[in-house]
């Protein structure tokens, strides 16, 4: 037997030289040399230099960019206690397991049996052996099976960081919304307190006779609006806080505030990097690669699976028909079996699963391509906004400084009798929505900061 062993090692060899169906490669992607948006913010900014290199936001936690240590905070512990990111990270643990057992599959495998047997007339038996099983990866179902294991276990790394920037983002863009929120509602009861003043002294002159009915209702609507507003805004502020104690995964309760959102920093330039590079670090892109990946290493399985098999089986030991020379060397025992096993006639079955998966492979090339393509619209419509933002910004500011000023004029002339009050209400409420927009557009300009980072992969 010793001397069939050289040989049986040779046809190993022999059979684990072939391999079916095809290795992974690319689809033909349209890259765009650059973003159509990319000239307008052309330059990396000097607050950013410390922070990142001329043409890629990679490895960037850019949320410390915003200089809130409160917001850095906020998000170290979300990244800590977040309950799907937990959930991920199980994931990630799952698929490398189911990789690592995919690996174990293509070796032999190893066991040990013990019989003893009581026999009357006939002789008694006793055996102990060491097995030994090993299927023959001849057409590469075993290795490809191990590869598409791999590329899921990538997959689901990449989704972990998915996770991550998903959660990083949201909460960072729910806190600049609640510091919104406290701005505006701060906003709302100065004038909720100015409408009240105005109204009391509206009120006092109808009472004199001195002004009319239809001027006192209209500033008592003025104030029961704003209070309208003031409560709508606390519900908002509410629920905004309830979502952010949700990502920290705690209970309901206060969330703590760092700076305002006019003191954030804002970069007036960023880099946006290259389209290609959106394939090496964006983890949705780079996961729906894996996946398809995975997804045409399965199609060698398939077509594996309709050709014979090999395998070889073996045991050494020792066994007796006496248990007292069980241990000697005449007790000794081995052998090999080498089995072949394949289908003949399945009625299709196998043909139909080889096209079953080329399908799904099918399936997955076009999620590729469209999550790489969603990608590229996200960056442009991130970039678009930082620019048209800083732009809308810049014009909301310009307006509130001159509502404020027409209705400090407005108010002047209608207290010395040289308009109506219906000019007065026109003027404050033009100022009023001023100064809730500007609050707004400012959450919105930081929230897409927020949103071009995320589209460029975040800082993972």
């Amino acid at each position: 037997m010793k001397k069939l062993i050289p040989l049986y090692l040779a046809f190993v060899l022999l059979l684990t030289s072939c391999l079916v169906g095809k290795r992974y490669t690319r689809p033909e992607l349209s890259e765009p040399e650059q973003y159509i948006s990319a000239d307008s913010l052309a330059a990396v900014a000097d607050t950013a230099s410390t922070y990142v290199e001329a043409d890629s936001t990679i490895n960037l936690q850019w949320f410390q960019l915003f200089g809130d240590t409160v917001l850095n905070d906020l998000i170290a512990q979300a990244l800590d206690t977040n309950v799907n990111l937990r959930v991920a990270a199980m994931r990630v643990n799952q698929s490398r397991a189911v990789f690592q057992n995919s690996k174990a599959n293509i070796l032999p495998s190893f066991g040990y049996s013990a019989r003893a047997e009581m026999n009357e007339p006939k002789e008694d038996y006793f055996d102990l052996l060491g097995t030994a099983s090993w299927e023959i990866d001849f057409w590469g179902k075993l290795r490809h099976a191990k590869r598409a294991a791999y590329a899921e276990m990538l997959a689901s790394e990449e989704g972990l960081k998915t996770v991550k920037t998903t959660l990083v983002s949201d909460l960072a863009s729910l806190y600049f919304l609640m510091r919104d929120l406290d701005n505006r509602i701060e906003v709302t009861k100065q004038t909720v307190d100015s409408r009240t003043i105005y109204y009391l002294m509206v009120n006092e002159r109808f009472l004199k006779g001195e002004s009319a009915e239809l001027d006192k209702l209209q500033a008592e609507q003025q104030v029961a609006l704003a209070e309208a507003t003031l409560a709508n805004l606390k519900r908002e502020l509410s629920f905004t806080e309830r979502s952010i104690n949700i990502l920290l995964g705690q209970n309901p309760q206060p969330v703590p505030r760092g700076l305002q959102n006019s003191d954030q920093t804002i970069l007036p330039e960023i880099p946006a990097g290259l389209p290609s590079k959106l394939l090496e670090q964006r983890p949705d892109v780079k996961a729906a690669e894996d996946y398809l990946i995975a997804e045409t290493e399965r199609i060698g399985v398939a077509q594996a699976m309709r050709l014979p098999s090999f395998s070889l089986t073996g045991f050494l030991g020792v066994a007796s028909t006496d248990l007292s020379t069980l241990l000697t060397g005449d007790a000794f025992a081995g052998g090999l079996t080498g089995m072949v096993m394949g289908p003949i006639f399945e009625f299709g079955k196998n043909k139909r699963r080889v096209d079953i998966q080329r399908a799904e492979a099918e399936i997955a090339v076009y999620n590729f391509m469209n999550t790489y393509r969603i990608a590229l619209g996200d960056v442009e419509n991130a970039l678009v906004s930082i620019q048209s933002y800083s732009e809308e910004y810049k014009a909301r500011l310009r307006q509130v400084e001159a509502a404020r000023k027409a209705l400090m004029l407005t108010k002047a002339k209608y207290d010395a009798g040289y308009s109506s009050y219906l000019e007065v209400l026109i003027a404050e409420s033009y100022a009023f929505d001023a100064e809730l927009l500007l609050s707004l557009t400012r959450s919105q300009q930081l929230s897409a900061t927020v949103a071009l980072y995320r589209a460029l992969g975040g800082g993972w």
